[in-house]
């Protein structure tokens, strides 16, 4: 008879399984047996402990959360992970774009978080919704793998790309997801669990205009730059038009000095994401810098240096361009 309970396995939490027969495929899924849906089994290892063998997860069990616990096929236990008593910590602390109006062919969002949370509940706990409250169906782009960076604090959130192409059959038979002149909310649940299971301080919403499409080419040539003087460490300033992709802006901008080399400093994204600086660790050099413009970059319908996200085979306008960095030259003096 196959035993299964919460123990510790060199320090780390996990579910020991003794009694099981010999090869017996063990898997571990969060929910119970008779939650409708159930999710696929969670990522881990199964370490030989004594007379045992002990389910090690690869991200931390969540308090408060119910794991089946499968042996063959067939469930052998349901154990609840306990929730302690702490006070909820983490919260969201940024919700981007901050642009006060975005395009009806909004492509992505992104949600900021204080520390790491747990994975899998985004579908449950974050929505578009409008001015009344009711959730703007299929939005979203849906699927099981979440989009999150290394740290899991940062969430980036696609519009399903389907609504937002022309040609394709989902924008034919329901139009664009966000309709201009239509407000809409990005709003995020209380109970998003944070990777310890406790939920958020507070939930968090940012509302947005929405206006026509954006349907152009990101072009560095019309951006506007501010010079500093020689000598000082005011900031170099770059003013794009538009908002452009905050994820992208934070890894596709880099100064070079005099000697090609990266001028180092402290970047930042201006309000509304309008805008980029750097306000270097040094003083600046007298003579020739370029500011050098990943192609990749792109706003915030998916439109980058080189291709149109949506592109118009009929307008020689949305012809992809080169896929090199594109440079802008200036002289502090």
């Amino acid at each position: 008879m196959t035993e299964v309970c919460w123990s510790l396995s060199g320090g780390a939490d996990c579910i020991r399984l003794t009694g099981l027969p010999a090869g017996a495929d063990v898997q571990v899924r969060p929910g119970t047996a008779a939650e409708p849906g159930g999710r696929p089994p969670m990522a881990g290892r199964l370490d030989r402990d004594g007379a045992g063998l002990c389910f090690v997860p690869r991200f931390a069990f969540l308090d408060g959360t119910a794991y089946t616990v499968t042996v063959d096929g067939a469930t052998a236990a349901v154990l609840i992970r306990a929730r302690p008593d702490r006070p909820a910590t983490t919260e969201v602390t940024a919700i981007r774009p901050t642009a006060a109006e975005v395009p009806c062919n909004l492509l992505r969002l992104y949600v900021w978080f204080s520390a790491p949370m747990s994975e899998g509940y985004a579908a449950r706990h974050l929505r578009l919704a409008g001015d009344s409250g009711e959730v703007i169906a299929g939005a979203l782009l849906p699927g099981e793998d979440e989009l999150w960076d290394a740290s899991r604090r940062r969430l980036t959130l696609l519009l399903d790309p389907a609504r937002i192409k022309r040609g394709l059959a989902g924008h034919r038979e329901a139009g664009y997801p966000l309709r201009p002149g239509e407000p809409f909310r990005l709003v995020v649940d209380r109970g998003f669990p944070d990777a310890r299971g406790h939920p958020l301080r507070a939930g968090a919403e940012r509302r947005y205009q929405v206006g026509g499409e954006e349907r152009r080419h990101v072009d560095p040539g019309h951006w506007t730059l501010t010079v500093p003087p020689a000598r000082t460490s005011e900031p170099v300033q770059v003013t794009f038009g538009r908002p452009l992709d905050h994820g992208l802006l934070a890894r596709c901008l880099q100064v070079t000095g005099p000697d090609g080399q990266p001028v180092g400093g402290t970047a930042r994204t201006g309000p509304q994401e309008r805008s980029w600086q750097l306000v270097p660790s040094q003083v600046w050099a007298p003579g020739p810098h370029q500011l050098s413009t990943d192609p990749i970059l792109e706003d915030l319908a998916g439109n980058s240096v080189s291709r149109v996200f949506d592109r118009d085979l009929t307008r020689p306008e949305d012809q992809p361009r080169p896929t090199r960095p594109v440079t802008l030259a200036f002289h502090p003096r």
